[in-house]
Order: C-alpha cells, then sequence, then structure tokens
C-alpha cells in the first residue's frame, strides 16, 4: 500500500473510476495466475490509469498483467514504469519504438504464462467482476477458443452512452463472419499460436483476421453480460483510421474466403501493404472495391 502514495511521474493524481476500489490491491505474484491480461499501450498517458486501475481491482485476483508499451513519447513510458512498482502482478515490457498493436500483442502473448489470455485495452475500463466471469465462462465452454462479451460506450471524461451492444451467439454466424469485441475478448494461448498470432499486415484490423483464422480450427463464442465500458474518444482506431480498418476487415475476409477455397493466402504478416497492393494480392473484384466504396460513402 505504501507504493500508491509515492510520488507519481505526473502532476495530477489518476482519475478512479467510480466502480473501483479506493485502495489498489498490491499482493505477491502467484505461482502460477489462472489468467494473463495483455495489453498493449502507445501514448495513452490521458487514460490508462482508469483502464490499469480496473485490472488491478478484479474480483478474481490470481493473474499476470502483461503491458507492452508500444514507444510511447507523451510520458506514458515513465507512468507505467512507476505504475509497475505499486503491484508485483504488472509484468511490463517496452518496444523501444512503435512496432504496432500486432508485434506488440504477440510479444505480451509469446511472455504470457497461462493458457488463457484476456485482451484488454489502455482506454477501455472492465468491469470488476470481467476476468472471473470470462475464467468461468471458458471453463463451461471448452470448445471456444476465443470469447467476447457485450459492451457499453462511455465517452472521453468516462460517462455511459447509450444501451449495452448486442452480441452474436450463433456459432455456425461466428464461424462465417466473426464478431467479438476485440478488448472485451478472451482467447485460448495455445489456439492463438496454432493460429499464427495476430499479422501485423492487418494492423487495425488485425482482430477480425484472427478471428477468421482461429474459427477454421475451432469455435468462436460471445457472453452478452457487459464485463467492459469501452471509451470513444478521438483517439480511436475507428476514429482515426476508419477507412484502413473497414478495408483491411474486408481484406481479413477476402482472405478467409481464399483459404477456405483452397486457394492459399498470400498474405505475408509482417508485411504493411497499401490498399492497392493488398487488394491486387487477394484478388478483389472491381465490383467489390466498388460496392465497399459505396459502403464507405454512405
Amino acid at each position: 500500500m505504501t507504493g500508491w502514495k509515492r510520488q507519481a511521474p505526473f502532476l495530477q493524481a489518476p482519475v478512479r473510476h467510480p466502480h473501483l476500489s479506493s485502495e489498489p490491491i498490491v499482493p505477491g505474484p502467484a505461482a502460477q495466475p489462472v489468467v494473463s491480461v495483455v495489453m498493449p499501450v502507445h501514448n495513452r498517458i490521458l487514460y490508462c490509469a482508469e483502464a490499469i486501475d480496473s485490472i488491478l481491482s478484479q474480483t478474481l485476483a490470481d493473474f499476470e498483467f502483461i503491458i507492452v508499451d508500444d514507444g510511447s513519447t507523451d510520458g506514458t513510458s515513465a507512468f507505467l514504469e512507476w505504475y509497475g512498482g505499486l503491484d508485483a502482478r504488472i509484468r511490463l515490457f517496452r518496444n523501444e519504438v512503435n512496432r504496432g498493436v500486432s508485434a506488440s500483442l504477440n510479444h505480451g502473448i509469446a511472455q504470457a504464462r497461462c493458457d488463457l489470455v484476456a485482451r484488454m485495452d489502455s482506454d477501455d475500463v472492465a468491469l470488476p467482476e470481467r476476468l472471473e466471469r470470462q475464467v468461468a465462462f471458458m471453463a463451461r465452454h471448452p470448445e471456444l477458443l476465443a470469447a467476447g462479451t457485450a459492451l457499453r460506450m462511455i465517452d472521453a471524461g468516462g460517462t455511459l452512452v447509450g444501451p449495452p451492444s448486442k452480441v452474436e451467439t450463433d456459432p455456425q454466424a461466428l464461424h462465417s463472419r466473426p464478431s467479438l469485441a476485440h478488448p472485451t475478448t478472451i482467447l485460448r494461448r495455445d489456439a492463438v499460436l496454432r493460429a499464427g498470432g495476430y499479422r501485423s499486415a492487418f494492423d487495425h484490423a488485425e482482430d477480425v483476421d484472427l478471428w477468421f483464422r482461429l474459427g477454421e480450427i475451432g469455435m468462436l463464442g460471445n457472453a452478452p453480460e457487459v464485463l467492459l465500458h469501452y471509451r470513444d474518444h478521438g483517439g480511436n482506431v475507428h476514429q482515426t483510421h476508419r477507412r484502413r480498418q473497414a478495408f483491411l476487415a474486408e481484406m481479413a475476409a477476402l482472405a478467409a474466403y481464399r483459404r477456405r477455397n483452397g486457394w492459399g493466402d498470400p498474405v505475408e504478416a509482417e508485411t504493411r501493404y497499401d490498399e492497392a497492393e493488398m487488394a491486387s494480392l487477394l484478388g478483389w473484384s472491381k465490383d467489390a472495391q466498388t460496392a465497399f466504396l459505396r459502403r464507405m460513402e454512405a
């Protein structure tokens, strides 16, 4: 508890979310945690305190918290170093340069000691029972390789916005067009590694690409209860890279179609393609391109 009283490397104390306890939990590291939480961070000094606190205050305390600082330049790195001294469950890794979300996630998953890996984003808030409920859900459903949950949107200030999201629970629908909210998901580590992990070629839609590939070796699922608050602000990927994200989701579906028809997947995992290169590589038809552009303009 004394660590919490040390001077933080920022002038303003972190804002704690109303769902959290007033004091952090500071146990020693579990000999063998139940679940690994993996959170990549890049320049999230404004929001990552709430994200970290929401994990440290979980009702299930036997976890390890792997944080990958992806070359932050806004003071986040010093902040994370300070936070790492507050709780022995935090394992902090740093990329000296910004490598992207896929590379950071793969690094975090490679370091994980547990078969179950829970994803977390550095600007969201996990509700207190998230890990407990998701671990139990995966125990009840050993056939699932990955599962998401419903979520509620919050604005930049943390105020709830709109109703809970609706999630798809039909296995066949999730196989043909997977829809798992990435920051809510819990994954089986061995399945992610067997599928080849995240591919940097699909950064901004790396989750969609992974869901398709996991769906080709097993089943996906969703729990309908809300276990995460998703923060909507000007720095979200869907705000800053909306077109790129939508394009890469289309390409992930096309790559899956090729694999499932025995035509192979020519995408190199670490290559950063421009739109014309990837469209040509995957044989994206002119009609499909036109339909996509119309949807983006609507």
